[in-house]
């Protein structure tokens, strides 16, 4: 009987705790950015509006241009060729940025970092990457993202403001695989 009453109890703390802090979100003054199944951003506002996020990508001319140069569909795995040319006025040291795989349902499945390093002006450079027991065919988006740990130019871990090194790759649309930043 203890046992029951105890159960009811904390069954009811955690269903106030629920109702509380989700009333809290819903009622919080700031918007929330979400990603499709397909890879749009979409902005979702505390009026209960929303919105397609325009995300400028730069001038590809004046940026670290990653491209998928050629894809591998190997059934329950999927392995990607990229390239990053870089047509920035300086040498990039190292660029890591992080790439998140979203199935067909919509879920994200996996996330992978690549790493480019010591790329000097006007030349480029190639790595692939491996997602394993998801077929390429079986992917909706594949979005580019958190390229914190950088070093080009003046820009290092230690001074780069949150999303700077990002900001300075173009991701170039793909024909081979829906790819976005």
């Amino acid at each position: 009987m203890a046992v029951t009453t105890i159960r009811r109890i904390i069954t009811s703390t955690l269903f106030f705790i629920f109702l509380t802090g989700a009333g809290f979100a819903l009622s919080s003054e700031t918007d929330i950015t979400a990603v499709t199944v397909d890879g749009r951003t979409v902005v979702l506002k505390a009026d209960n509006t929303w919105e397609f996020a325009e995300i400028t990508q730069g001038d590809p001319s004046v940026s670290a241009v990653l491209t998928v140069t050629r894809i591998w569909d190997m059934g329950k795995a999927c392995k990607l060729q990229f390239r990053l040319q870089n047509n920035l006025s300086y040498r990039i040291s190292t660029l890591v940025p992080r790439l998140t795989v979203m199935n067909k349902e919509g879920v994200i499945y996996d996330s992978k970092s690549i790493a480019f390093a010591s790329i000097k002006p006007t030349n480029d450079k190639y790595t692939d990457v491996q997602f394993e027991r998801i077929g390429c065919q079986e992917i909706s988006h594949i979005r580019v993202h958190d390229a914190a740990r950088c070093r080009m130019g003046d820009i290092d871990q230690w001074n780069e403001e949150e999303g700077e090194c990002l900001s300075h790759i173009y991701v170039e649309p793909s024909d081979l695989i829906n790819i976005s930043k």
